[in-house]
Order: C-alpha cells, then sequence, then structure tokens
C-alpha cells in the first residue's frame, strides 16, 4: 500500500510541474523566454515587440497542458473498472 501511494506521488508531482509550467509559459512567455536565455542560452531573448516568439512560446505552453491533460485522461483509464 506504501508503495503505491509513493508511486501516485510521483504521478501527481510530474503532473502538478506540467501544469505549473504550461500556465507560467502562457501567462509570462517573455519571462519564460528570457529565463531560458539567462539560464541556458538555448532560446534567443525575448523583448517586448517579439510577437513570434511569444506565441511560439504560448504554443509550448498549450503542449505542455494538452500533454497534462492526456496524462490524467490515461491514468484515469488505468483505474476505471
Amino acid at each position: 500500500m506504501i508503495r503505491a501511494l509513493g508511486a501516485v506521488l510521483v504521478y501527481f508531482v510530474m503532473l502538478g510541474a506540467w501544469v505549473v509550467v504550461g500556465l507560467f509559459i502562457l501567462i509570462a512567455p517573455a519571462r519564460f523566454g528570457n529565463l531560458v536565455n539567462e539560464s541556458f542560452g538555448i532560446f534567443p531573448a525575448v523583448r517586448s515587440s517579439d510577437w513570434g516568439k511569444k506565441l511560439f512560446l504560448r504554443l509550448l505552453g498549450l503542449g505542455l497542458l494538452a500533454f497534462a491533460a492526456r496524462f490524467v485522461w490515461g491514468i484515469r483509464q488505468l483505474v476505471r473498472p
């Protein structure tokens, strides 16, 4: 029973991380883009006039939220009798 709770806890932490990062990208795409740029240097800096970069990041955030929803759907299918 305790091992099962540990596995469930891991899945909830993963789900929470995907949802939080997805929402952060949707709400503040410029801040997220600049955070990735300053931390890793793999994404160019996002200025206030860069609508294409912001659109790309928002689509990435939507993709993360869709992945989280699919993950919940899969867990729901496993739990249903």
